[in-house]
Parts: structure tokens; C-alpha cells; sequence
């Protein structure tokens, strides 16, 4: 049997965890693991470590990685850090080991959310994006809340760049502001405080506001066709780490997600998520990268990252069955470090 050997990057976070632990399932793979710090609890479960430069050192750390696919023949990279995946994306042709990102024909309209979906809507896809207008300045902001959200008691702003909960607000008047506070719901905002912080040079997006259940669906693809969509509701969340969480069988969610990845992806792992609202099911994020509640699938016997080699790199294309309503429940856990 012959040893696969992957490179994950930033051990030290859930995500690069979550593909770890798909990863040594399979006992023909050897893990190297990189991160810019020399201890990290990731470490624990690499084959082997080294620490790199910060990813804002572009070059630096690139050049750090290549010396390391190099000496440790690595065959697939695995990028773990969101800053990272535009980098690893325009380094594809100088890495020789498979990057284990999406292929697309418009990657950069993956990383931008108005991009995406302008692109969806001219895909006839409509249907499954909110209202959604893009903004630059406080004017711009005034004007999009008067023509579209004037009869809304809240609605949503983000950068277009954005992930997880970075640059998400949720913008409402001063006494709706005043009582979230009292409640402790800290991502709710003034519209009239929120528009003294506007920076003209970051491209924002306001959309509407859903009260609905929040879902998130882990998609494989081959060949542009979808081999497997996951549909996960995500019950508990924390400091956007899913805490708790089920596998379900939504059809209606299974078909939008195949509708949306498969006018946007050719092959490799994509996560995209919804929110359930009164006209359907409407995206709201994609993470053109493996996520950190992707292991929620893990429980349910789809190995994503396994599944990527399995596709990519021996040219299996095996078949799954998720184990549908498989529920996650997280905890804390530690492990030890004697220093000398």
C-alpha cells in the first residue's frame, strides 16, 4: 500500500482539525502539518510538523511550503485558513502537489459574495438569493435602506469578502439596538452608529434579515455533477463554531444546493449555506474551501477529505449514503505538552 502523503495548513485551527480527522481514518496517510506557531494542539495528531511564516508574508510563505511539498513529496495540499485560499489558488500551476480547493471557471466570484450572486441570478438561479443591493459608502447605505428596506425592522450587512462572522451586522433603530444589548445579542447594531464606521475602500452588501433556521450543506463534485450534498442544521453555534448540530435529509435543500454548486463548480469539496425563510430556502454564504463543521458529515459516513483523494488523486469514484439524522454534539476537550 502506498502512503499518501497531504500537507494541511494552520493546525492549530477547527478547520484544519476537522480535515485531520478525516484524514486518519485512512491508513495509508501520512499528515504533515503546518502552522506559524511551534506548539499548537494540532500538533498532536500530525505525522509531522513545521512551523511557517504568517500567510501576510506572501511570498515567504509560499516559498516555505513549496521547500516542504518538495522535501516531504507531498501529493495534496489541503489549505485550512480562509486568507490563505486565494493565494493557494493563484499558486496552482507552481505547486506540484494536487490544492485542495475547488475548481471553477470564475474562482474569484467564489470569494465574492455580490459577485456570486450576480452570477447565479444570470444563471437563472434567482430564486434562491435575498434582496441584496452592494454599497460603498454611508450615502449609498441611507439610500438602499429607504428604497428597499424602509419597511423592515432589521436587515443584514457584511463585507463581500467576508467569513464567518467577520463584518456581519445585523442593523436596526436605537430602541430594537437598545434591547438586543440588554439581551446580550452583540452582532445587532444602530443603523446611525453603524454608518459613522463605513470605510469607502471595503465593498459591503446589505440583504434582508431571516429569523429562520440557519443550514449549512457540504457538497462533493466530479466532472460537474454533484456526487454528495449534506444538509446540516446548525442548532448551536458559538463564536461561529457549530457546538450542535444534525445531519438531515431536506430534498428541497439537496436540490438547491446541486442547482447552485453545479453552475459554479467543476470538481472538489464546496460548503454553501441557507437561511429558511417564507419564499424558500436563500443563500446567504459560500466557502469555496473545506469548513470547520464539515466533521458533522464525518459522523454521518461522508469522509470529505477522503473523499477528495479518493477523486482526485486515485481516481475511485466511490459511492456514499449519509447516515441521515446523525446529530453532533461538541465539547472541550485538552491535551498535555511537557516542555523541558
Amino acid at each position: 500500500m502506498n502512503t499518501i502523503n497531504v500537507l494541511v495548513t494552520g493546525i492549530g485551527g477547527p478547520i484544519a482539525q476537522g480535515i485531520i480527522q478525516g484524514l486518519r481514518e485512512r491508513r495509508d496517510v501520512s499528515i504533515i502539518g503546518t502552522d506559524r506557531r511551534k506548539v499548537t494542539s494540532g500538533h498532536h495528531f500530525c505525522d509531522q510538523t513545521y512551523q511557517v511564516p504568517r500567510y501576510t508574508d506572501i511570498e515567504a510563505y509560499t516559498d516555505t511550503v513549496y521547500k516542504i511539498s518538495e522535501k516531504e513529496k507531498i501529493d495534496i495540499i489541503f489549505p485550512s485558513l480562509h486568507e490563505e485560499v486565494f493565494i493557494f489558488h493563484e499558486s496552482r500551476d507552481e505547486f506540484k502537489p494536487i490544492i485542495a480547493l475547488p475548481v471553477s471557471d470564475d474562482f474569484p466570484a467564489l470569494m465574492h459574495k455580490e459577485s456570486v450572486y450576480e452570477k447565479l441570478e444570470a444563471c437563472g438561479l434567482g430564486e434562491f438569493i435575498p434582496t441584496y443591493k452592494g454599497f460603498d459608502t454611508a450615502q449609498d447605505l441611507r439610500q438602499i435602506k429607504s428604497q428597499i428596506f424602509n419597511d423592515d425592522s432589521h436587515f443584514v450587512v457584511k463585507t463581500v469578502n467576508s467569513y464567518a462572522s467577520l463584518g456581519f451586522a445585523i442593523l436596526t433603530d436605537k430602541d430594537n439596538y437598545i434591547n438586543a444589548l440588554k439581551t446580550g445579542k452583540r452582532n445587532v447594531l444602530d443603523f446611525e452608529d453603524y454608518c459613522l464606521t463605513i470605510d469607502a475602500r471595503e465593498r459591503k452588501l446589505a440583504m434582508t434579515y431571516f429569523n429562520g433556521t440557519e443550514y449549512s450543506v457540504d457538497v462533493y463534485l466530479h466532472d460537474g455533477k454533484v456526487i454528495v450534498a449534506v444538509p446540516r442544521e446548525r442548532t448551536g453555534v458559538s463564536n461561529n463554531i457549530v457546538l450542535d448540530g444534525k445531519v438531515v435529509h431536506n430534498e428541497a435543500l439537496i436540490k438547491a444546493s446541486t442547482k447552485i454548486t453545479e453552475a459554479l463548480v467543476n470538481d472538489g469539496f464546496i460548503n454553501i449555506q441557507f437561511m429558511e425563510s417564507a419564499e424558500g430556502y436563500k443563500l446567504t454564504d459560500i466557502n469555496p474551501r473545506f469548513c470547520g463543521s464539515q466533521v458533522m458529515s464525518l459522523g454521518a459516513k461522508v469522509n470529505f477529505p477522503s473523499l477528495f483523494l479518493e477523486y482526485c488523486l486515485l481516481g475511485n469514484h466511490i459511492k456514499v449514503n449519509p447516515v441521515w439524522n446523525t446529530r453532533m454534539l461538541r465539547f472541550r476537550d485538552q491535551i498535555f505538552v511537557y516542555e523541558e
